[in-house]
């Protein structure tokens, strides 16, 4: 947040020193926010359906702060990482109170549930972690587009290349005389 802050008064004192309004000079705490939000991985549909914002704010946020996303990203990618561990951690202590409470008390009823809230949790922070480090989210496929002329020009270029190779066997052919 440090740094989220320091930025904002850079851009905060240039759009003071251009004259111009910006949500940077008369509310920093909200674009504190919305930066540190976005950089943590929460999408603009994201900031605006459960946090509220405006999506021209976002945007206006985001574009003034385009230069600087990069950095943000890096440093939440090492504060999400250090969440996922600690939750790892803490997942590894409970299964461990689990194991020795079954050990101790034969009548414990265990079951996948026990576990279930650590693990889902253990999972978000894990998907956090990559998605603010910019790991790939989900696999896109690039298809090359073929054009009709592309084709013809293909085919072109094959039959052209067909009768050269039938022009040099008929000129390479020798008479042998018996």
């Amino acid at each position: 947040m440090q740094e989220i802050t320091e930025a904002i008064q850079v851009i905060a004192s240039d759009k003071q020193a251009l004259k111009m309004k910006s949500l940077s000079v008369y509310n920093p705490k909200k674009v504190a926010n919305i930066l540190y939000l976005f950089c943590t991985g929460s999408s603009q549909t994201r900031l605006v359906k459960k946090y509220g914002y405006d999506r021209s704010t976002i945007v206006n946020v985001l574009t003034d702060y385009a230069d600087h996303l990069g950095k943000f990203k890096e440093l939440s990618g090492r504060i999400a990482s250090r969440n996922y561990l600690n939750i790892a951690s803490l997942e590894e202590d409970l299964i461990e109170q689990v194991r020795e409470r079954m050990e101790n008390d034969p009548g414990m009823e265990v079951s996948f549930r026990d576990l279930k809230e650590i693990s889902i949790a253990k999972a978000n922070a894990a998907r956090e972690a990559l998605t603010a480090r910019g790991e790939a989210t989900s696999i896109t496929e690039e298809r090359k587009v073929v054009t009709q002329d592309d084709y013809e020009d293909t085919i072109k270029a094959a039959k052209e290349r067909i009768a050269k190779a039938k022009q040099a066997q008929v000129e390479e052919v020798i008479d042998v005389e018996d």
